[in-house]
């Protein structure tokens, strides 16, 4: 068993290209340069690591990381970023193979980035090195592919794979996905800002609990959920976090759920071996008929249609 979290046992032989690449390091490694931990298994148990700060994503299945009394479900359609020295466990328990993919950041590597993009070019003239006091620490939340960011991580996946990346091409990627983070971090901040309430105190209070509700909704896409489950586990009445949900994000509780099952169930009935039930059940619909109709809707053809489409070749 590796003695760091986010590599599991078994895991395949590495390509020729790990010599060459940062992947699967030494756990020395993590912290002092950019790299990538990749594993697949059925069962897989780390606790209580210290980590740099990184990116946690599932290409396969589901894993499940609890930081900071919190339970984060990553599912191939989501992400999780974890700060820097914060610990946490990593926990597979599956029938089927899980891959993750997680990428690993040189401390001060996303700080520099950062203090790129919020600092007058004067003064980056004058000081242009970082000061080693200049922490930056992310919202600890689950993300979706929406923003662009997982889709970015799976393209430089995909060049790996293909053997068409050298290091310097992964130091470019790291930036590019850095600059991400980055820009979905301000975004944060923005969309706090907007909440209603008097305080600034108080709309970033509220934020964090939208958030954590969030959370609990998309850690749990394949189970049966009320609005009153994810208010509870936002500290928040119903009613209150659905009108504050909605104006946070855009749409409400209800519909963000159902469309995020939704892209989920699309990427799993890509994958030949799963089943329309099989993916009906996974996605935390209550039965194959309401999957269909919900499905045709939001997709324009039956699932069956869909996997019939995106398997064939």
């Amino acid at each position: 068993m590796s003695t760091y979290a986010d590599r599991k046992k078994p895991v395949r032989a590495a390509p020729p290209y790990s010599e060459l690449l940062p992947i699967n390091p030494h756990e020395a490694v993590l912290g002092t340069q950019n790299a990538i931990l990749s594993g697949t298994g059925k069962q897989y148990y780390v606790p209580d690591y210290e980590g740099c700060l990184s990116i946690k994503t599932v290409v396969l299945g589901s894993a499940t990381w609890e930081a900071a009394r919190r339970r984060f479900v990553v599912h191939e359609n989501s992400y999780l970023i974890l700060n820097d020295r914060q610990r946490y466990t990593i926990t597979i328990d599956s029938a089927r193979e899980v891959t993750t993919f997680c990428l690993f950041f040189q401390r001060g590597f996303v700080e520099d980035v950062f203090r790129g993009t919020v600092t007058p070019a004067t003064d980056l003239l004058d000081s242009p090195q970082l000061p080693n006091s200049f922490p930056l620490g992310f919202r600890e939340k689950l993300e979706t592919g929406g923003n662009g960011l997982l889709g970015s991580i799976w393209k430089l996946r995909n060049r790996i794979l293909q053997g068409v990346t050298s290091r310097g091409a992964l130091q470019e990627n790291f930036y590019q996905i850095a600059g991400e983070m980055v820009r979905h971090h301000k975004d944060a901040d923005s969309a706090a800002a907007k909440l209603p309430a008097l305080r600034a105190s108080t709309r970033q209070e509220l934020y964090v609990r939208l958030l954590r509700g969030r959370d609990y909704l998309l850690s749990s896409l394949d189970q049966p959920i009320q609005l009153s489950d994810i208010a509870r586990a936002a500290c928040l009445s119903p009613y209150h976090f659905h009108r504050t949900f909605t104006r946070a994000f855009g749409e409400t509780p209800q519909r963000y759920l159902t469309r995020q099952r939704l892209e989920r169930a699309g990427l799993l009935l890509g994958q030949k071996e799963r089943s329309v039930m099989e993916v009906c059940l996974e996605c935390g619909f209550e039965s194959p008929s309401s999957f269909s109709s919900v499905f045709r809707r939001h997709f324009g053809v039956s699932p069956r249609d869909f996997k019939r489409r995106t398997t064939r070749h």
